[in-house]
């Protein structure tokens, strides 16, 4: 049985691309903390974590 520690490194194997939008279009209201949240859970969710 392997044993963790918190001194081992997380990596997540997945990826999740945010939209592109284009200047004062329809992700301006968006801010970019949101869009990167939205992309990591998509992520951590395709993952399986």
């Amino acid at each position: 049985m392997t044993t963790f520690s918190a001194a081992d490194p997380v990596v997540i194997l997945s990826y999740a691309r945010t939209p592109m939008g284009g200047m004062q279009g329809v992700l301006s209201d968006i801010s970019a903390t949101d869009l990167g949240a939205t992309a990591v859970k998509a992520a951590v969710e395709r993952a399986g974590v």
